[in-house]
């Protein structure tokens, strides 16, 4: 297998496998049955306290 057949494989299937993988991603995202996972992602950075609790 020669280089210039190597590069040929690269540039044909290397796009193609990542619109494949950030299509993966954008479905994964934004599915509906993850919202309840994000949400709870998204809180838990923040403390627990409550406005009553500072000081």
């Amino acid at each position: 297998m020669s280089y210039e057949t190597l590069v040929f494989i690269a540039k044909t299937f290397g796009p193609i496998w990542m619109m494949g993988f950030f299509l993966v991603v954008i479905i994964r995202t934004y599915n509906p049955r993850r919202r309840a996972d994000h949400d709870r992602a998204a809180r838990s950075i923040l403390p627990d306290t409550r406005p009553e609790d500072r000081p």
